[in-house]
């Protein structure tokens, strides 16, 4: 009886305990005044990374960061995803298609604990549309609709805040 007894506090422990398993989302978007951004490729990857410095220019960010709860020191703790370009200081509306987005350096970059390995489709230029309007000195509505990287959409509609 005294076993029986044990094996349900046993039993009733176990399944008290549970791990959250909940993911969580981050969703940022910004921008920078007075900056560049910087296109820099690495060796052996299709990815280009956009590195904001010091400029002239606005740089417009989107970040997605996921962070999966039960593995927060691990290496592939997370997934997290930028999409950059810049624009002239002095613009209050824009739209650029197409190679104009080479111009105004929009870049798709990745960070997570996986390979980017090159391959013919992942060449090509960003092909899609960026649009924006001023709000106000602090905030900037756009809309991204490129395919960056041959196949990868990405769709974006937000209010952009200074940083």
């Amino acid at each position: 009886m005294k076993k029986n007894y044990l094996l349900v506090i046993f039993t009733f422990i176990l399944f008290s305990c549970h791990k959250d398993e909940s993911n969580q989302d981050l969703y940022d978007y910004s921008f920078f005044d007075k900056s560049e951004l910087t296109i820099n490729s690495q060796e052996g990857s299709y990815m280009k990374y956009g590195v904001i410095d010091t400029g002239e220019n606005l740089v417009f960010e989107y970040r997605f960061d996921k962070y999966f709860e039960n593995a927060k020191a691990m290496a592939d703790a997370g997934y997290f995803e930028t999409v950059r370009f810049e624009i002239d200081s002095d613009l209050d509306k824009f739209s650029y298609s197409d190679e104009e987005l080479i111009n105004i350096k929009a870049v798709l970059t990745k960070y997570c604990y996986c390979g980017f390995t090159p391959s013919d489709l992942k060449n090509g230029n960003p092909k899609g549309t960026i649009s924006g309007e001023k709000i106000s000195n602090n905030k900037w509505n756009i809309n991204i609709n490129i395919t960056f990287y041959g196949d990868e959409e990405k769709v974006i509609n937000g209010s952009f805040t200074m940083h």
